[in-house]
């Protein structure tokens, strides 16, 4: 039998929580740091809402919890508790190598209330229990980023923004790093000095893929003025791990628009490491379809593309060349390219769209043919030089094409092909000849008997 109030018990805990998750705003980061003789874990989590702020950090040597209620003033140096609004108090508990410390401070008449203990045992604030104070103060500020907007106001208006980056380069937290630079970012415009500066702190501070890629799209937006400004972005992407996080960052640089050639370049060889064909292929796309490629950048573009495994990213990649008009050494470029797509029917495709879509002048016909012979189907072998005739292609194209269909085994499709070369120019004595010549490789009397009549109508 059911338990009316049991269920409703439950419903009520349910709501609860989910009214406590609501009303929360919680930051969770984890961090794993390794030597070559020890590992230690670490992990930090912060929760705050309108009048609360707790923050939790724990490896394996300690465990610390800060939490604040009110409105809390620290010391210009974070060594002690200034003031408490009425209500509000400070709580830490610190255990380390299994000593525990408490410390809790409150607004009591305009005044602040302490007590300190150790073990359980009340203790003296001392010089070694303030020293103590400061330090996890310290680490509340550096690690938990309590207090971080009015830290950095307070830094910047006695050392300036190379003060502010001074710091960040102190502290531990790659979430409280992002957040004493986007308080930087809001207080105005950096000088080019410590613009690069703080590109460069990006690119070699910050750990965290999302935390790093978060703060270059921020600064892509003002600072990414100049090629030198523009290289250092591109290192610091090249130091994120994550194929998404890249992108996003390299994504938001290519929007800028005005990249050097040697920016471009820069740009595309930072694809060759993506492991994610589906990111490789976007962001090269993105480069095709807003930047003219010179030689190098092609060549670097067809080598990030050929590492591309899945055929399909890899055509997608390939026909953002096609986009604008391209000219023809691209053109050839891309003809060429087809071959390392292993799919016979992808392959086609391309080759297809191109055929349908471009001139082709004797050089791109050429290349074009070579390109057909590296497909296996006979069928999607056929396809792709179907194509090619149907542009009325000049006679040494169709001697190329006649000489290609001795790879295709299938005796249909041979003719079919050999047909449809009869058919554009069986007036030619030479083409009629080597149309002969590539009948006789045909096995079957059938398909032999119909080229030859098309040859000799």
């Amino acid at each position: 039998m059911r338990n009316p109030l049991g269920n409703r018990t439950a419903l009520g805990l349910s709501l609860l929580a989910m009214s406590c998750l609501l009303a929360t705003d919680t930051v969770s980061q984890t961090t794993q740091t390794k030597s070559s003789t020890s590992s230690k874990s670490e992990r930090t989590s912060v929760s705050k809402d309108s009048s609360n702020w707790n923050w939790h950090h724990n490896d394996d040597s300690e465990d610390l919890s800060v939490t604040i209620r009110g409105k809390v003033e620290f010391t210009d140096d974070y060594s002690d508790v200034k003031s408490i609004s009425e209500g509000g108090d400070v709580r830490i508990k610190h255990d380390r190598h299994g000593v525990l410390r408490k410390f809790e401070a409150s607004s009591e008449a305009g005044s602040i209330k302490r007590a300190y203990s150790i073990n359980g045992q009340s203790g003296a604030l001392d010089g070694d229990a303030r020293k103590w104070l400061a330090q996890v103060l310290d680490q509340t500020v550096r690690l938990g980023g309590y207090d971080a907007k009015t830290r950095v106001q307070k830094i910047l208006k006695q050392r300036g923004p190379r003060g502010v980056l001074d710091e960040i380069a102190q502290l531990k937290s790659d979430y409280v790093k992002r957040i004493y630079f986007d308080e930087l970012f809001a207080q105005g415009q950096l000088d080019a000095i410590n613009a690069r500066q703080a590109l460069h702190l990006a690119g070699t501070e910050i750990s965290s893929d999302y935390e790093k890629a978060q703060l270059l799209v921020k600064m892509s937006d003002s600072y990414l003025v100049n090629d030198e400004m523009r290289a250092i972005y591109i290192e610091g992407v090249n130091t994120i791990d994550s194929d998404y996080e890249r992108g996003r960052a390299l994504a938001a640089l290519l929007k800028k628009g005005d990249l050097s050639k040697d920016n471009v370049l820069f740009a595309i060889k930072s694809t060759a490491s993506m492991k994610s064909d589906y990111e490789r292929a976007q962001l090269l796309i993105k480069i095709a379809s807003a930047f003219t490629l010179d030689q190098s950048a092609q060549t670097a573009y067809l080598a990030s593309v050929a590492s591309i495994d899945s055929d399909y990213e890899k055509g997608r990649a390939l026909s953002a060349l096609l986009t604008k008009a391209p000219e023809k050494g691209t053109l050839l470029f891309t003809i060429k390219s087809t071959s390392s797509i292993s799919s016979d029917y992808e392959q086609a495709q391309l080759l297809i769209k191109i055929a349908n879509g471009f001139p082709l002048d004797q050089a791109a016909q050429i290349a074009y043919v070579s390109a057909v012979t590296s497909i296996g189907s006979d069928y999607e072998k056929g396809r792709a030089l179907s194509a090619l005739l149907n542009k009325g292609p000049g006679k040494d194209t169709l001697f190329v094409t006649l000489k290609s269909a001795s790879t295709i085994s299938s005796d249909y499709e041979k003719a079919q092909l050999l047909l449809k070369v009869a058919h554009s120019a069986s007036s030619d004595d030479a083409v009629r000849a080597a149309l002969v010549e590539a009948a006789k490789t045909i096995t079957s009397e059938y398909e032999r008997g119909r080229v030859l009549s098309a040859v000799f109508k």
